[in-house]
């Protein structure tokens, strides 16, 4: 079975909801209050979640207390973590697809879903510009 067909087995075993984009990639729609959106892709030799918060611009004050916070943040993730892709705050968490099995997959949605309520709430008092959180 690829890591494709064992990412789609695992999804539709978590009875989470769920759309696909391409044979390598899928929106996993959370069960949280912020209704987040977390972009799924099987790229051997790992599957890689990526959830993109918003983008940290010029306008955004206190940058230092923010990235402290974050790091303070990733603390409380077992399997996530916060980081920068440019100016683009990303929530990412990686698992290799080599024995990739149900509790593990399962535990990192369930990482995401209980910690982003939280997180959301807290980083909200810096009014990240999320444009452009729809892409990928």
């Amino acid at each position: 079975m690829s890591s494709a067909d064992t990412v789609e087995s695992l999804l539709f075993r978590s009875e989470a909801n769920f759309d696909q984009l391409d044979p390598t990639t899928w929106i996993l729609n959370l069960d949280n209050r912020y209704a987040s959106q977390v972009i799924i892709k099987a790229e051997d030799p790992i599957v890689l979640f990526s959830l993109q918060l918003g983008v940290i611009g010029q306008h955004v004050e206190n940058r230092e207390t923010l990235y402290r916070t974050l790091l303070e943040l990733n603390d409380n993730f077992f399997h996530s973590s916060y980081a920068l892709s440019g100016s683009r705050l990303v929530l990412t968490a990686a698992l290799q697809t080599e024995n990739l099995d149900a509790n593990e997959f399962q535990a990192v949605i369930d990482d995401l879903t209980i910690n982003l309520d939280n997180h959301l709430e807290k980083l909200s008092d810096w009014k990240l510009d999320d444009s452009s959180h729809a892409e990928a």
